[in-house]
């Protein structure tokens, strides 16, 4: 066995005896580029689980040494720590530009007690990579440390624009920020005005956290005179709020605030109830939330459209389509016409009326749809009460009482949805009953 592997290396040696140097040359270079091929392969299978031994293939690759470094950051183990610098240190020699490497220098620095040297590297760190999460989170935190907030907003930024979805996480301190007054409140709202791409995240988390909405009410109050005006979602997660508070009055102004200047001078009791303008699903309009097993669409006939909702067999507790008022106290009527085409379901289809406040105080509620109906015109009138119902919603629903009560299939149709005042009819508070009259 010895005598044939000295036999095959004396062959090979013969072989190569025989090349000429050009072709020697080329030969050593595949082999070179062959094991780093397989070095840099085994290096990053191994890398994940066993950084240290991936080493031995690939020592100077940057990410193993950045995940070695990390692991040796842990607060108290100042000997681990230390090894951690070490590694870091390894790193910038062998490529300065090596990023997040200078960063995590620094924050072993920071933790082996030098904490003014720490701020300048990291500071450093920064600047270079503005994208260096490490980097910027440090700045952040010894911004808010410090109370040098008007900086630390801007650490936000950059934090935010390189990933947005720290929102979650920054909300809590930018709540607290925004409670520092009104500059904090300027620089924040000049954020927002420059419609960075995390501005509806962090809105989204903000909105219902936020302990004074008044805050919220201000900087939309000023987004909508700016030239990046808020959008309808990001609309939608002031009025959610401001809802969910019971601030009515607040919310209603704010959506006026919203809306096209032009369509201040034809609002109605009902907005957009011939569907006339594009469906923003805000509140004060209508809204429609998608459903599985339904779905809800607007089909054009002519200059009319109709609001379409079909059914597809399977078990919906259906109350999609919803739409908020405003209704000072007095009696009204909502009418339109309705049609039912194959509606089979035990109950049926039908428009609900009721206080915000109070989901159980029904005003008024139509007559149940069902089964195949041609299109005919209903009515039914009500009485807002002077107490406890500043806001109401209408909602087109099923009133589900048990689970098969939601087994639906078919569809149906409304058109020309209308509420009107009877302001001449006297009310009381307890006037809530409903007389509904359909037009056959």
């Amino acid at each position: 066995m010895k005598r044939s592997i000295i036999s095959g290396v004396e062959s090979v040696a013969r072989g190569l005896g025989r090349l000429e140097p050009p072709q020697l040359l080329a030969y050593l270079v595949i082999a070179f580029l062959a094991w780093r091929i397989v070095g840099h392969g085994l290096s990053a299978l191994l890398a994940p689980h066993d950084p240290r031994a991936a080493l031995t293939f690939d020592s100077a690759d940057p990410t193993i040494l950045l995940q070695l470094a990390q692991r040796e950051l842990t607060p108290g183990a100042d000997a681990r720590v230390a090894k951690g610098r070490s590694i870091a240190a390894r790193l910038l020699a062998i490529d300065p530009l090596a990023p997040g490497a200078l960063s995590l220098y620094g924050k072993a620095v920071e933790q082996l007690g030098d904490a003014e040297r720490a701020e300048r590297i990291l500071r450093l760190a920064a600047a270079h990579l503005p994208i260096d999460l490490v980097a910027h989170g440090w700045l952040y935190e010894n911004a808010l440390a410090n109370a040098r907030l008007l900086e630390a907003l801007d650490e936000l930024d950059t934090l935010l624009r390189a990933r947005p979805s720290l929102a979650h996480r920054l909300a809590p301190s930018l709540q607290a920020m925004l409670g520092a007054g009104a500059a904090v409140e300027d620089r924040f709202f000049r954020q927002l005005a420059a419609a960075p791409p995390w501005r509806a995240a962090m809105l989204a988390e903000l909105a219902p956290v936020i302990e004074n909405p008044n805050v919220l009410l201000r900087l939309f109050g000023r987004l909508q005179t700016s030239k990046t005006r808020p959008s309808d979602m990001e609309m939608g997660l002031l009025l959610a709020r401001l809802l969910r508070d019971g601030l009515y009055d607040e919310a209603y102004a704010a959506w006026l605030a919203h809306l096209p200047p032009e369509r201040l001078g034809a609002l109605g009791l009902l907005y957009n109830e011939r569907f006339q303008y594009p469906v923003s699903n805000l509140p004060f309009d209508w809204t429609f939330t998608p459903t599985s097993g339904a779905s809800i669409a607007l089909t054009e006939e002519g200059e009319r459209k109709t609001l379409t909702v079909e059914f597809y067999g399977a078990r919906v507790s259906f109350s999609n389509v919803t739409h908020m008022l405003m209704l000072a106290p007095g009696r009204y009527a909502f009418t339109g016409a309705a049609a039912a085409d194959d509606l089979d379901n035990e109950l049926g289809l039908r428009w609900r009326i009721y206080c915000a406040a109070d989901p159980s105080q029904t005003l008024a509620a139509t007559r149940l749809l069902k089964k195949t109906v041609p299109l005919r015109a209903f009515r039914v009138e009500f009485a807002v009460p002077s107490q406890g119902c500043d806001a109401q919603w209408l909602k087109l629903e099923i009133p589900v009482r048990i689970a098969t009560d939601a087994d639906v299939s078919g569809g149906a149709r409304y058109v020309n949805l209308a509420v009107e005042s009877l302001a001449s009819a006297p009310r009381s508070s307890n006037s809530a009953g409903a007389i509904v009259h359909d037009r056959k």
